[in-house]
């Protein structure tokens, strides 16, 4: 384990590994799908490495993510709290858009840290080179989103899961502007709700006592309110 370690740790993430082990019980698993990640469970952490394919920028980046828990910024769980509040969202957004989005804003917290801590920006996801929302993605919302005057569930999952994949997205030389006007145009109030969402995100410092982002999450609530009074959904 010591050997393992030394291909995980050098001086650019060793202490965020301490300031972690100080917090947390922390165990580490070979992982059986070939990529990085953690189960995080109270104080109960295991991370997931790929024992061929030691990486410490992957493994720091599952670091971080336990180290958004250790400031006790709990955003993907709130947003489920928050979203099943009402059976109306809850039958719009799966469970697995639920988790996108949660991840995606994690990694708009966690990817400037990374980049501060001297790791390359190009190993942040495994899909870095992966273009966000192809052309075919664009074509099949358009055609799908409405079903006469009302709003397709399943494509609005699935435009609000584009969207989030664009704006958490690493790679800066891709250009998604041709992307983002055409999702703008699909369900303009939907499209600006959640950039708003994140805009507010940004906003919050995680790095004080009690990291407010239950105000983001109660004003998406009422965003995502106010659209459902606008629009009719196709059942």
């Amino acid at each position: 384990m010591q050997k393992k370690m030394e291909e995980l740790i050098d001086h650019r993430n060793e202490k965020l590994w301490n300031d972690l082990n100080q917090v947390f019980n922390i165990v580490l698993e070979e992982s059986i799908n070939n990529e990085y990640s953690c189960y995080s469970e109270n104080k109960d952490i295991t991370f997931f490495i790929v024992k061929e394919n030691p990486c410490k920028s992957s493994f720091t980046h599952e670091m971080l993510h336990v180290y958004l828990r250790m400031k006790e910024c709990f955003i993907g769980a709130g947003l489920k709290h928050t979203i099943w509040q009402s059976k109306i969202l809850t039958s719009i957004l799966s469970e697995n858009l639920l988790e996108h989005i949660g991840n995606s804003l994690d990694h708009i917290k966690i990817l400037p840290i990374y980049l501060r801590m001297g790791f390359e920006r190009e190993k942040f996801i495994i899909d870095y080179d992966t273009n966000k929302c192809t052309p075919f993605e664009l074509a099949s919302l358009k055609q799908n989103y409405r079903i006469g005057k009302k709003v397709n569930p399943e494509a609005v999952d699935l435009l609000i899961g584009k969207l989030f994949a664009i704006m958490a997205d690493p790679n800066n030389s891709i250009d998604y502007s041709k992307q983002l006007t055409s999702l703008q145009k699909i369900d303009p109030l939907l499209f600006d709700m959640n950039q708003r969402m994140v805009s507010l995100w940004q906003k919050v410092d995680i790095e004080v006592d009690n990291v407010d982002y239950n105000s983001v999450l109660n004003e998406y609530y009422k965003d995502f309110k106010g659209w459902l009074s606008k629009n009719k959904l196709a059942y």
